[in-house]
């Protein structure tokens, strides 16, 4: 019969570095707020349980239900109280990155590993000896993972909350353009005081009339000025202004602006007509990957939900 050797205090300590960052990174893509007081005291409690497994004549504790309890208890302890949907929430994303953390130390601790396996006695020997630089790097690749995917998340919901569906009509023709509620965005024309939209030229290029499209395909920056006096006296030349700005990947400059027929925003499912606003044609992509074309003034919508 094989015999091992099981130290308690490190049992402890590696299922409380364990049960923490599993509890951390529950926090974390929850999004439900933990102090690090709770989430240690959920990492203690885990780490009792661990230690309780040891203790002979209760294998009542290796049952799966009494695991599930275990696990409803930490849970409870780190975030409680909380509505019965987040509570399995937080639930959920324990198990899974319990089963990830568990992944990533066990894989590194056989990667570590140079020789091969030859018994199960090898395989005790393995982890006893690699056991703390396994935990010590899974931890730190499982700390980058949880941020990483935290960033991510946190970009798709904000996303969600501030992207809007922007309709822009001009002489019969209508473009729909994805629009970004951005509060930094404060533009204003100068001379009507009129909130700005800051939208694409490759968007907005249907509605323009033929020399403006003409000397925006050409040059790589458009002369603004030449862009306004290339319109003469035709009736377009009182649609178009200048926007002087103080963003937009460069220190100053000016931007053409354009008033169209009408503009609508989709928000709440709703369609919501804007007036008195001014479109900036902004020459280079806003967003680099793509994701909207147009910076919503903060303004329109404060005044459409008013």
């Amino acid at each position: 019969m094989l015999l091992y050797t099981v130290y308690l205090d490190q049992v402890f300590f590696g299922n409380l570095v364990m049960n923490y960052a599993i509890l951390w990174a529950t926090a974390k893509l929850s999004r439900t707020p933990a102090g690090k007081g709770r989430l240690a005291a959920g990492a203690a409690l885990g780490a009792a349980y661990a230690l309780a497994l040891f203790i002979p004549g209760y294998n009542l504790l290796l049952t799966v239900w009494f695991k599930m309890i275990a696990s409803v208890l930490i849970i409870a302890l780190t975030f409680a109280p909380l509505q019965p949907k987040k509570f399995l929430t937080c639930l959920g994303i324990f198990y899974l990155t319990s089963f990830v953390l568990g992944g990533l130390i066990f894989g590194i601790i056989f990667y570590l590993q140079p020789a091969r396996i030859s018994s199960i006695n090898g395989i005790s020997l393995i982890i006893s000896n690699n056991f703390w630089c396994g935990l010590l790097l899974g931890v730190i690749a499982f700390g980058s993972l949880v941020k990483v995917i935290s960033i991510l998340l946190k970009k798709r919901i904000i996303e969600k909350v501030f992207k809007l569906g922007l309709f822009i009509k001009s002489q019969g023709i209508q473009v729909q353009v994805d629009a970004f509620l951005d509060t930094g965005n404060q533009l204003t024309d100068p001379m009507t005081k009129r909130a700005v939209i800051v939208v694409e030229y490759g968007v907005l290029k249907p509605l323009l009339p033929a020399q403006v499209q003409v000397l925006f395909d050409e040059a790589d920056e458009p002369d603004v000025w030449h862009i306004l006096s290339s319109l003469g006296d035709s009736p377009w030349r009182s649609r178009f202004s200048v926007i002087p700005f103080f963003s937009l990947g460069q220190s100053s400059g000016l931007m053409v602006g354009f008033r169209p027929d009408e503009v609508f925003i989709k928000h709440h499912e709703r369609l919501v007509k804007i007036k008195k606003v001014v479109i900036a044609i902004y020459h280079k992509k806003i967003d680099p990957g793509n994701s909207y074309n147009a910076l919503l003034h903060p303004r329109l919508l404060e005044i459409h939900e008013g």
